[in-house]
């Protein structure tokens, strides 16, 4: 690989820079203090301003080696303060391969930012410094930061068992990885997005549901403006093609049913038809599992009249439930 050393990246929302010794205090109050953004980390939370100030001693010589690299992940909104970290933390110059890893402070979860941040530092290690493989990996325990690699195209490539150790303790791993090869098929014509991370397209997607449900659009958009305001975690995924929606759905408390007590439920599944046969609901299901289950909210529901599509993704017969229709309809789990 050719080295240059960290750079300054720029994004649509954030700026990657590199650290500074006056970052200490906004490291340690926006991430580096907090145990829950530090519970799968391999360094310990931070009790005090002065270790991180330490850390931050002991990184900021290491800027001199054209071979390292780590940002400082700046939220343009904020102006210069820091709100979280991603560095390449292995690199083998015998395979041209890059390790990443990142952390980001809880106020700024769910919004998209990693997903960005990660997608330009991985075309900065492709174009700019010649990496022909990039991987990550994290706990299993941790399903969330798995959703953020595969956006940006990696793919997993398997779990390693008791292989890790973080701040739990040894763990199983799962590894992600793409290969510079692979970057343009992965990119590919489709996006995955919750509407957190494109809150503009609330209105758009709103139609986009009723026209294909019914349902009246108040009724989604009174649902969508509870997820996006942080009421509720029951969130709303899309996939996109260029600017258009090709599939959606949302989970909802209850999707018109008498099982009050079998909730949230994944409902409003659609692909258009031109798009269909390519994984794209299937890819939606998992990613509002997991997005879900990273929240603690598991096990997830859904109601349908449909046999055998559902049971791919790893859904389950659960058990007849009376809906709108006169006949009963079928409700599946996913635990």
């Amino acid at each position: 690989m050719r080295h240059s050393g960290t750079k300054t990246i720029e994004t649509e929302r954030l700026i990657l820079r590199r650290f500074a010794l006056t970052d200490a205090e906004a490291m340690y109050r926006n991430w580096a203090s907090d145990p829950e953004v530090t519970r799968y980390l391999t360094w310990p939370t931070h009790s005090s301003v002065g270790i991180t100030e330490e850390v931050l001693g002991g990184w900021i010589p290491s800027y001199q080696s054209d071979d390292y690299y780590q940002w400082a992940i700046v939220f343009k909104e904020n102006g210069s303060e820091p709100i979280g970290s991603i560095s390449a933390v292995d690199l083998d110059d015998s395979v041209s391969k890059v390790h990443i890893g990142y952390c980001l402070g809880r106020a700024w979860w769910h919004r998209g930012i990693m997903t960005e941040a990660l997608g330009a530092v991985m075309d900065f290690f492709f174009d700019e410094v010649g990496a022909e493989r990039i991987e990550s990996r994290h706990d299993t325990r941790n399903p969330h930061s798995g959703m953020v690699m595969k956006k940006c195209g990696m793919r997993l490539e398997g779990v390693l068992r008791r292989s890790d150790r973080n701040n739990q303790g040894i763990c199983d791993a799962c590894w992600y990885a793409l290969l510079k090869s692979e970057r343009e098929s992965a990119k590919g014509a489709y996006r995955y997005v919750a509407l957190r991370e494109v809150p503009e397209l609330k209105d758009s997607a709103a139609d986009w549901f009723h026209s294909k449900w019914k349902v009246p659009k108040e009724a989604y958009l009174e649902c969508m403006d509870d997820y996006l305001s942080g009421r509720t975690e029951y969130g709303w995924y899309l996939c996109l093609c260029g600017d258009e929606i090709a599939g959606g759905l949302g989970v909802i408390e209850n999707d018109f049913h008498d099982r009050k007590d079998l909730t949230p439920n994944v409902c409003a599944v659609y692909t258009e038809e031109a798009h269909r046969r390519k994984g794209i609901a299937g890819r939606l299901l998992d990613m509002a599992v997991e997005d879900l289950r990273a929240k603690a909210v598991s096990p997830v529901y859904l109601l349908t009249d449909h046999t055998g599509f559902y049971e791919r993704y790893g859904w389950e017969f659960l058990c007849m439930v009376q809906g709108n229709d006169p006949e009963p309809s079928r409700m599946y789990i996913h635990r």
